[in-house]
């Protein structure tokens, strides 16, 4: 499970992507300034500092930025790793759900009817609960859980006459995959990037704006532009990166699909509700 209680962890789970981006772009035209007036203020105390040879300050720069992508290239990786397990999930859950459910039918009533009941609305508490845990989320879990506990009931109770034949074995196998599938999706789902290394990573992109702007210094030229670029690629890539653990509170969303048409699927298969007596 992600660690959580770093010190930009509110605003890694709380604020919008697109003000976090723009918040964080700032921040480090802040920085590449403060390191632009931090270079003015020793020359004017130093005039001999702008003598330093301009190949030595590329090469300083090219590392920082260097270790900066490498960085960011292998936190982006570990985003992605956990992004696609979810996705992953999802898929596995859906037929680990549908096996259950066609199984479930080679049982007698009513067991063969409560099951497949408690199988669909099983499902349909298990459309996205990947994302931000707010009190729907939270409310849909507690449901999904109780549901789980009810379905393992109903299971003891139809395979217990039978418990020492082939078929109960099947059954309780394929049972205890829906389960499993279920606990390690919603493990999955709270695992984020620990936020000690996002803190690390914000932390080096603005010391690493401010060393750039420090060796920059008052060069004329369009350095400002160039360097404005290349901050706001950094700072897209960190977004980005933010957005692939935010599985369902950002662009970047883990498909439903496998879900959706399974809970469609069973909602068809189920009988029709009992017509009310008239009045």
């Amino acid at each position: 499970m992600g660690d959580r209680g770093g010190l930009l962890d509110p605003l890694f789970h709380n604020m919008p992507l697109w003000l976090l981006g723009l918040a964080w772009f700032g921040v480090c035209l802040l920085a590449r300034e403060a390191g632009v007036q931090l270079y003015r203020w020793r020359k004017a105390r130093n005039p001999a500092i702008g003598e330093n040879s301009i190949a030595a300050q590329a090469h300083i720069v090219a590392a920082i930025f260097g270790l900066l992508a490498f960085v960011i290239g292998l936190t982006f990786s570990i985003a992605l790793e956990r992004f696609d397990t979810r996705r992953g999930l999802v898929i596995e859950e859906a037929n680990a759900i549908s096996t259950a459910y066609l199984r479930s039918s080679l049982l007698d009533d009513p067991n063969r009817s409560l099951m497949q009941k408690t199988l669909r609305d099983y499902a349909q508490t298990r459309i996205a609960p990947e994302g931000i845990w707010d009190e729907q989320a939270e409310a849909q879990m507690k449901l999904s859980l109780a549901l789980r506990t009810q379905l393992w009931d109903q299971t003891r109770t139809a395979v217990f006459p039978v418990r020492e034949t082939d078929m109960a074995s099947y059954f309780l196998e394929t049972i205890n995959e829906v389960l499993n599938v279920g606990t390690r999706r919603q493990v999955a789902a709270r695992a984020h990037i620990p936020t000690r290394i996002m803190d690390v990573l914000f932390l080096y992109i603005a010391v690493a704006a401010s060393v750039l702007g420090y060796m920059l210094g008052d060069q004329p030229g369009g350095n400002r532009e160039a360097t404005a670029v290349l901050l706001f690629l950094f700072s897209m890539m960190i977004i980005t990166i933010v957005d692939l653990d935010r599985p369902q509170a950002g662009a970047l969303q883990v498909p439903q699909v496998a879900m959706e048409e399974l809970v469609a699927t069973l909602q068809r298969d189920a009988p029709p509700a009992a017509a009310r007596p008239p009045p």
